[in-house]
């Protein structure tokens, strides 16, 4: 007897967290970023060019030089006046003048060449970082069971998928290319202006301008908190707003209908009222940073100015102290821009996290047991099912109750029941979009949950009731059957599936393509893609949920020839409510608040069960009455 329980394993046991730390978060991204590792650290080496030449360059060479072209060369550097002695003689002002002249366009040009590399390495590496990242979540949603998606809305998940994945995007590119170069250049001016000023003997201008550089730190910090805070409301409401918008582009015919456009119109238009409240009051904390950064700044310089000159500073050391100042302050404005976006960016972060860190509730095995090759035997032992919702465990109702039977290779099985008596549940188990809650499913004595979830689907053939069609020609969409299938086998497979009359009349025949979602196909024509689909497949194990609920009567009747050559010497399991869809099936279950309540042939159970003799009578009047 196999276990009734069976451990799982998931590389991602848990999602993120509010708290997770910044070092954690970073080791999760260095995958994504070793493919931009030399952009990333060529922009960065640039940014210290940058820093370094506009820090050190420009107020040293006010000091050192300047005061020579004023007539002042005892206020000039020393070394700078012998040197210019020695290679230009006694009456070196003008020629040192002209050196100085092409010295400054010379540090400009260093200046701006590594500025230019420094933000085109820096985006360069941005977009390949976003490549990665955009690529994992979108894998990330295509492997995450359909629990997941029961939980979150489509439209909040592309939101994350293509709009917070641009947006951290542009907070790596921001952030790396001034977080190098703002704080470099804030220490060298830190420290070129400590440096003139104890050489000077003007330490209480630099003390007096220091005070005021840590008083600019806390209109950032406050800024930063109450920023995140509405920054991530905002990216909340982007995600159902995206839902909203989602819903009523693909249900034009329903809202019209029930002329419900007041109502998503109401909908839409509070969301984005919701949305413009909070991203103005991020505006106003993130505008409101630099001119109070700005006034703390100009009040620290005023102060230090009118102390310095009390005290008998030259001009020309002004000049150099009062550059070396400015550059320290216009890093920390900066900086409190760059602040703003790392909170954005936490916040896109998060919700991407929310994604890659998902916890997978049906894993695949560490070591898989590969499937016997035979036509497999399925097994139900004791299984019972408890959908995830928001009730709470005590709450929930069990889909499937102590579930146990055998379906013998080849058998044509048929599910019946009234609705929500989990029949679908039952059939959604075997290709594994579920584990069972309690209980074991075998496949020729082998635990499904021991194999791959690629194995064990390449086995199964799906027809559901609402087929969806991708965007794209009517033989790329049979070949989601089986994609290395040749031009010849479509077009077979199309022809069983009775479409050849409807291919004649398109325009590219099986090239023709089908639009979102299958826009311009019926109902009916959407579900014999589906089953073309099926046929190409060719799998030993074949699903029908309501396969030919969207046919009519006659196009029913053509294709019950076709789908009992398909089911025969498969597995098949058929999920109806119109039982002449059921009437080729050698076995019927019956469904009954999750639990199976009858199983035989249609002659045994029509005698021996109420409901599904009830269920049997009210159709065969109901279709004797449209007749």
């Amino acid at each position: 007897m196999p276990p009734t329980t069976m451990p799982t394993t998931s590389t991602n046991t848990g999602h993120s967290k509010r708290g997770d730390t910044a070092l954690g978060r970073i080791r999760r991204l260095l995958p994504h970023l070793k493919p931009a590792r030399w952009d990333i650290l060529g922009g960065l080496l640039a940014g210290v060019v940058y820093s370094i030449s506009s820090g050190v360059g420009l107020p040293v060479m006010f000091k050192t030089t300047m005061p020579i072209f004023f007539g002042k060369p005892e206020d000039a550097s020393p070394i700078v006046v012998h040197w210019s002695k020695v290679f230009f003689g006694a009456h070196y002002a003008d020629k040192l003048l002209l050196v100085a002249c092409l010295g400054m366009p010379l540090i400009f040009a260093i200046r701006g060449f590594a500025s230019f590399l420094n933000k085109y390495l820096i985006t360069r590496g941005g977009y390949i970082i976003l490549e990665s990242l955009r690529l994992a979540v979108f894998d990330r949603l295509q492997q995450l069971p359909l629990a997941f998606y029961q939980r979150h809305k489509s439209g909040d998940l592309q939101t994350r998928l293509m709009a917070d994945t641009q947006g951290l995007n542009g907070v790596i590119t921001q952030v790396s290319t001034e977080i190098v170069k703002q704080p470099l250049t804030l220490v060298a001016s830190v420290g070129t202006l400590l440096y003139l000023a104890f050489t000077e003997r003007s330490a209480l201008f630099a003390i007096i301008a220091l005070i005021s550089v840590p008083l600019c730190v806390f209109p950032i910090r406050m800024a930063s908190r109450r920023i995140k805070k509405r920054v991530r409301a905002v990216a909340e409401h982007n995600g159902e707003l995206a839902s909203i918008t989602t819903e009523t582009l693909q249900s034009p015919a329903e809202i019209q209908a029930y002329n419900l456009q007041s109502r998503q119109r109401n909908r839409f238009s509070l969301l984005t009222r919701e949305i413009f409240r909070l991203s103005i009051k991020t505006v106003k904390y993130d505008a409101a940073t630099s001119p109070v950064i700005e006034f703390i700044s100009v009040l620290g310089f005023a102060i230090a100015l009118y102390v310095s000159v009390g005290n008998g500073m030259t001009f020309g050391t002004f000049s150099a102290l009062g550059l070396a100042l400015y550059l320290c302050y216009e890093p920390i404005k900066k900086l409190s821009g760059l602040s703003n976006a790392l909170k954005y960016g936490e916040v896109c972060l998060e919700r991407l996290e929310a994604v890659l860190m998902a916890p997978d509730t049906v894993p695949d095995p560490v070591s898989p047991v590969p499937l016997p090759p035979a036509a497999p035997s399925i097994r139900f032992d004791r299984v019972s099912f408890t959908y995830d919702t928001v009730e709470t465990s005590a709450q929930r109702q069990a889909a499937l109750c102590g579930v146990s039977l055998t379906i013998r290779p080849g058998e044509t099985v048929a599910l019946v029941g009234p609705s929500g008596a989990g029949k679908s549940t039952f059939a959604a188990l075997i290709p594994r979009f579920y584990d069972p809650t309690v209980g074991t499913i075998t496949f020729n004595g082998v635990d499904l949950r021991a194999t791959t979830k690629k194995e064990l689907r390449d086995r199964i053939a799906l027809v559901s009731q609402t087929p969806v069609l991708f965007n794209a020609t009517l033989a790329d969409n049979i070949r989601a059957g089986r994609l290395d299938a040749s031009d010849a086998e479509v077009q077979a497979a199309a022809e069983r599936a009775h479409l050849g009359a409807f291919i004649a009349t398109l325009p590219q025949g099986l090239q023709t393509p089908m639009g979102e979602r299958g826009s311009s196909l019926s109902g009916g024509q959407r579900q014999r893609v589906a089953m073309a689909r099926a046929f190409l497949k060719d799998a030993p194990i074949l699903i029908l949920d309501e396969a030919t609920s969207a046919l009519d009567s006659e196009s029913e009747a053509s294709i019950q020839a076709t789908l009992q050559e398909l089911a025969r010497g498969r597995t098949t399991l058929m999920i109806a409510h119109r039982f002449s869809s059921i009437c080729h099936a050698t076995r019927i279950l019956v469904f009954d608040a999750g639990r199976i309540v009858a199983d035989g042939p249609h002659s045994e159970i029509y005698t021996g069960n109420a409901l599904y003799r009830s269920l049997y009578d009210r159709q065969n009047q109901s279709d004797t009455s449209a007749s």
